[in-house]
């Protein structure tokens, strides 16, 4: 029992730095047209697309931050009804994803 449940710890684990690549990746590029597409903004459009380019940008950045919430919430929703992964992704927290595989299955089991 012990070892099918380090092994679905181990695959959730990577299911949830996956994900926290792929979200940090994106706000990054996001970040980065943004910081490019500032001068177009300013001289030649409306200054309401500036003002909505601003307020995406102080949404998306404080995201950066709480990249391990944001990414166990989607493995949650993605993996949590699946019968393999609910009983152990429920003992489960967030900061799991940094901690070593035999640790959280002491912690879980103990």
């Amino acid at each position: 029992m012990s070892d099918v449940t380090l092994e679905t710890i181990k695959t959730l684990q990577e299911a949830q730095k996956s994900t926290k690549i792929v979200i940090g990746s994106t706000i990054g590029i996001i970040l980065i047209f943004f910081f490019f597409t500032f001068a177009q903004l300013v001289d030649r459009l409306p200054p309401i697309f500036f003002t909505i380019e601003t307020v995406v940008a102080a949404i998306i950045t404080p995201m950066l931050f709480v990249l391990n919430r944001i990414s166990f919430s989607w493995l949650k929703m993605r993996k949590g009804n699946k019968p393999e992964f609910k009983e152990t992704l429920a003992k489960m927290n967030r900061n799991d994803v940094d901690e070593k595989p035999e640790k959280i299955l002491e912690r879980i089991q103990g």
